[in-house]
């Protein structure tokens, strides 16, 4: 199994800590023909990880942020024996939402099985750095869409589900929990009315009692850090005899 050493070289030979490192797993039964691929992601600040053969149980324990998978073509290796490899690859792609790179041969031609056509390929052998190059944009890539997938927008509020953090442009928007869970409640309801009775039970996990008023505690409280108006709302409607809804966009 390689590892990335701790210090790694800058292109003009000076030596520099790695202080934020990528882990990515190489599977190959040749290891030897991708050793300049280790040498150069290593020398790029990865941690490599190299199987010859694909273990689930390995890639549940490293948790890698790619995988590199190489099709290239065995020796006295059959038809057969390379379709079942192909399949290996797919479920690998489709059960792990992790982003894999298949290498393959130019002289071999694309792929046998047509649907690796949803797998991104690269060419090998090839120059390292373009190489590189496209495995730093296939992570920029992923790193966006997970974190578009946490991030909540309304009009001019960005909530970060994964933080619990309630931002306005560039300013934060401090909130309890309480008045966090409340507005995510809101966020989610489809701009459906939300009544007293529904708020205690999903918030506070009461059951409704005439006369509390901890819900229009709770609202006032979260409008006055929203900078939000009860006459002229941005964010929050009261809906009258009914309880609240998420404004209209």
């Amino acid at each position: 199994m390689h590892e990335q050493a701790i210090v790694s070289a800058t292109s003009s030979g000076a030596k520099k800590l790695c202080s934020l490192t990528k882990r990515v797993m190489i599977i190959s039964p040749y290891p030897e023909r991708l050793e300049s691929l280790y040498v150069s992601l290593s020398s790029a600040c990865f941690d490599v990880f190299s199987l010859h053969e694909f273990n689930e149980g390995l890639l549940s324990a490293l948790k890698p942020e790619l995988i590199v998978y190489d099709t290239l073509p065995l020796e006295d290796e059959h038809s057969d024996s390379e379709q079942q490899r192909e399949q290996t690859l797919l479920r690998i792609a489709r059960s792990y939402p992790i982003p894999l790179v298949a290498l393959r041969d130019e002289r071999a031609g694309e792929l046998a099985n047509e649907e690796l056509d949803g797998v991104e390929t690269l060419l090998w052998p090839s120059a390292v750095d373009g190489i590189i190059e496209h495995i730093n944009d296939l992570l920029e890539n992923q790193l966006r869409h997970a974190h578009f997938n946490d991030l909540h927008i309304y009009k001019d509020l960005k909530v970060d589900l994964k933080r619990m953090i309630v931002m306005r442009e560039d300013e934060r928007i401090d909130l309890t929990k309480t008045e966090y869970d409340l507005l995510l409640h809101f966020l989610n309801s489809d701009g459906s009315v939300q009544t007293r009775e529904m708020l205690l039970e999903i918030i506070w996990g009461l059951q409704f009692y005439a006369g509390s008023n901890v819900v229009d505690v709770h609202i006032k409280s979260l409008r006055k850090k929203l900078e939000d108006s009860a006459v002229d709302p941005k964010y929050i409607v009261t809906v009258r005899g009914a309880g609240y809804r998420l404004a209209d966009l």
